[in-house]
């Protein structure tokens, strides 16, 4: 009958993600992050199954919170869990974690620059380098 108003996600990939993406990460990675790819692009963040945050909610004793905080908020962090060796129930059981999150850029729910792949615990943002390196490429 119609045609489908349903809103497609983009999803775009910082250089140094694309490099891993394209020569080192394992298959089962892959497949992971390309879930979560597949995901986005059919329903923006929405409703992924694993637990979807901004990093700036970082835990009160964190020794460099406020400065992490102004990170994350200057370069629109968040972070996915991405079920990475495997999808385990939070503690709270409303969402998945994983060992491995994907960090990105959130310019909506429904765009998203994918930066990097990161082990979970304890949470580290990307790099400065890598921030600034994605803000230029975002500039050109």
């Amino acid at each position: 009958m119609g045609q489908s108003n349903k809103k497609r996600g983009t999803v775009d990939f910082g250089s140094t993600f694309l490099k891993y993406y394209s020569e080192r990460f394992s298959d089962n990675t892959l497949e992971k992050i390309d879930d979560f790819i597949d995901h986005v692009e059919e329903n923006g963040l929405h409703g992924w199954v694993g637990k979807v945050s901004p990093s700036n909610r970082v835990p009160e004793h964190y020794p460099d919170r406020e400065a992490l905080i102004e990170k994350a908020n200057k370069y629109q962090l968040w972070h996915a869990h991405i079920g990475d060796p495997c999808f385990e129930d939070s503690w709270s059981g409303k969402y998945k974690v994983s060992d491995w999150v994907v960090h990105f850029q959130r310019f909506s729910n429904f765009h998203i620059k994918l930066l990097e792949l990161d082990y979970h615990n304890p949470m580290t943002l990307p790099s400065e380098e890598l921030l600034q390196e994605n803000d230029l490429e975002s500039n050109t």
